[in-house]
C-alpha cells in the first residue's frame, strides 16, 4: 500500500520558535548551507548529522534544531537544497497555525486555507519533484562522506524531507548513511523502505498526524522489521501529536513542547546508540 499524497493544511501548520542560533551560513559542497558545530573538537574523525528540512527550508526552527545536534558533538550540516522554491515560512503565521485554531474554524476558513495550501505546495512539489531532488541530496551526502575527517553519518528529515532520509538507509543507495531518522515523513510509501537492510532507522509520527495514518505507519513498521533486527528499528508514535511536532510545534503549549523534547531525546539516544558511543 502506498500512502496517500493529497496536499493538505498540515503541510503549513506550524509555529516560528524563538531564539538565536548559533551557527552560520556557508558554503558547503557547492550547497548554500547553515552549519553548526560543537564547541570543542573530538578528535581526528567526527560524526556528522545532516538535516533534510521541511518544504520551509532553511529557517530559525531549522537553525534551532541543527544547534541542538551540535550541542551533542556533532558536526551538523543544513544543505539548502530548495532554494527559491521553498515555501514562505510566513505561511505558519497564515495557514491553519495551530491545531486549536484548527478546531474553532469554521467551514469557510478551511476552504480558503485548503486553496491557500494548494497554491503554496502545487509548484513546490512539482520543482522538487525526486528526479530532481534526489541526486541534489546523494550528491551532499557523498561529498560530505569524503571529507577526511568524516566518521560516520546520520541523515535526518523533517516532514517533506523524513522520506528522504530514509531513501539514503537503502541498501543500493549510493549515498548510504549509517543511521537515518525519519521525523513525521510525508509522501513515504512501504516500496521506499522495502531496500532497508542494515542502517539503523528510527520513524516518530504524531497519531494525529494527516499526512500518514497509523495503519499506514504499522506496515511500514512491518515491512522493516523483517528486515532489520529490534535494536535497529525504532517506531514510536506520540499520542495527539500533529504533522511537523518535532520542528514546529507549539512551544507555549506544555504538551506539544514536551513531546518535541521527547522525540528529540530519542533521536539523540538512537543516534548515539547508532554510532556506538
Amino acid at each position: 500500500m502506498s500512502e496517500q499524497t493529497e496536499i493538505k493544511s498540515c503541510c503549513v501548520t506550524g509555529h516560528l520558535h524563538q531564539g538565536q542560533p548559533l551557527g552560520s551560513m556557508e558554503t558547503v559542497h557547492g550547497v548554500h548551507s547553515y552549519v553548526s558545530k560543537p564547541k570543542e573538537a573530538s578528535g581526528d574523525k567526527v560524526d556528522k548529522v545532516i538535516l533534510i528540512t521541511d518544504i520551509f527550508g532553511i529557517y530559525n526552527n531549522t537553525k534551532l534544531v541543527a544547534d541542538e545536534w551540535a550541542g551533542q558533538g556533532y558536526e551538523v550540516y543544513v544543505p539548502d537544497f530548495l532554494g527559491d522554491s521553498k515555501v514562505d515560512e510566513e505561511l505558519l503565521n497564515t495557514i491553519a497555525p495551530n491545531l486549536r485554531v484548527q478546531k474553532e474554524a469554521t467551514v469557510l476558513p478551511k476552504a480558503a486555507d485548503t486553496a491557500k495550501t494548494g497554491a503554496a505546495i502545487g509548484p513546490f512539489l512539482i520543482t522538487n519533484r525526486e528526479a530532481v531532488t534526489k541526486p541534489k541530496i546523494e550528491g551532499f551526502v557523498q561529498a560530505v562522506r569524503a571529507e577526511p575527517n568524516t566518521r560516520h553519518i546520520a541523515a535526518i528529515g523533517f516532514c517533506w524531507g523524513g522520506r528522504y532520509s530514509l531513501l539514503l538507509a537503502q541498501e543500493d543507495s549510493p549515498a548510504r548513511v549509517d543511521c537515518a531518522i525519519a521525523n513525521h515523513p510525508s509522501f513515504l510509501t512501504n516500496d521506499d523502505v522495502k531496500e532497508i537492510k542494515s542502517v539503523p532507522v528510527a520513524i516518530f509520527k504524531g497519531t494525529q498526524d494527516a499526512m500518514m495514518s497509523d495503519d499506514a505507519l504499522d506496515e511500514v513498521e512491518g515491512i522493516l522489521s523483517k528486515n532489520l533486527p529490534s535494536d535497529k528499528l525504532v517506531v514510536q508514535k506520540f499520542p495527539d501529536a500533529v504533522h511537523g511536532f518535532t520542528i514546529r510545534g507549539d512551544m507555549e503549549d506544555g504538551q506539544e513542547k514536551q513531546q518535541k523534547e521527547d522525540a528529540q531525546n530519542a533521536a539523540i539516544k538512537f543516534v548515539k546508540k547508532a554510532f556506538g558511543a
